[in-house]
C-alpha cells in the first residue's frame, strides 16, 4: 500500500547571526481509505449499527454506510429460487468510491455462487467488493428481538470473513477463527473466537 507523508514545519526565532532554526520533521500517516457497506435490502437498524461499530473496529478504518435500495431481480434464479452474489459483486463493481476503498454489498435474500448450494458472502478480492447474506443467519429462530444478539454475532463474524477476503486474509483451520470455511449455522456460531492470532497478525501487515 502505498503510504502518504505529511510535512510538518516548526520554527523558533533565536537571537543569533543566522535567524531563524527551521526544522523540519518528516511524518508518515497510513492512507485513510474507507469500508463501505452497501445496503441492498432493507436491514434491521440494530444489524448496521453493530456491523459499522465492529468492521470499524477490527479493520481501523472508517465505515460508511450507503442505503442502495433498488430490485434484485436482475440477480434473482427462478429455477433455484436463489440470487447469484457474482451478479451483486458486479453491480458493486460500479459504486463510486476512491481508490483502495472496500465494498462490502448486504442483502437479506439467499445466495448461491456457481459450485454451491449457497453463500453466506462471496468475495473478489482483485476488485475489493463482497457480498454478505443475513438470509439463513437469521432463518429458523422466529422472534427476532430475543435472539438479536445472537443474530448480531453471526453476521458480524460472517462480515468479518468476507472483509478480511479483501484484506488478504484466507481461510484458516482454526476452528475458532472467524476466517475458518463455514458451511452451516453451527459452524458459524463455533466461530466465536474473533481473527485468531495469526490472521490478526496477517491483518496488521496488510493494513
Amino acid at each position: 500500500m502505498s503510504q502518504n507523508y505529511d510535512i510538518y514545519l516548526s520554527y523558533n526565532e533565536a537571537m543569533v547571526n543566522q535567524g531563524f532554526n527551521i526544522r523540519v520533521f518528516l511524518h508518515r500517516t497510513k492512507s485513510m481509505h474507507k469500508i463501505i457497506i452497501v445496503l441492498l435490502s432493507e436491514i434491521d437498524t440494530h444489524f448496521t449499527d453493530a456491523l459499522r461499530q465492529n468492521i470499524e473496529k477490527t479493520f481501523n478504518h472508517p465505515v460508511e454506510v450507503r442505503s442502495k435500495i433498488n430490485s434484485l431481480e436482475y440477480a434473482y434464479d427462478p429455477i433455484r429460487d436463489q440470487y447469484k452474489s457474482p451478479f451483486l459483486l458486479s453491480r458493486l463493481k460500479r459504486v463510486k468510491r476512491s481508490p483502495g476503498d472496500k465494498i462490502m454489498g448486504v442483502a437479506d435474500v439467499d445466495l448461491y455462487s456457481p459450485g454451491y448450494d449457497f453463500v453466506y458472502g462471496e468475495a473478489d478480492v482483485n476488485a475489493g467488493v463482497a457480498t454478505l447474506s443475513i438470509n439463513r443467519l437469521i432463518t429458523g429462530e422466529q422472534d427476532i428481538p430475543s435472539n438479536l444478539n445472537l443474530y448480531i454475532d453471526r453476521i458480524i463474524r460472517e462480515a468479518t470473513h468476507e472483509i478480511g477476503h479483501l484484506y488478504g486474509l484466507v481461510h484458516c483451520s482454526d476452528q475458532k477463527c472467524v476466517m475458518r470455511t463455514c458451511t452451516c449455522v453451527p459452524e458459524v456460531d463455533a466461530a466465536g473466537g474473533g481473527l485468531c492470532n495469526t490472521c490478526m497478525e496477517n491483518l496488521n501487515n496488510n493494513l
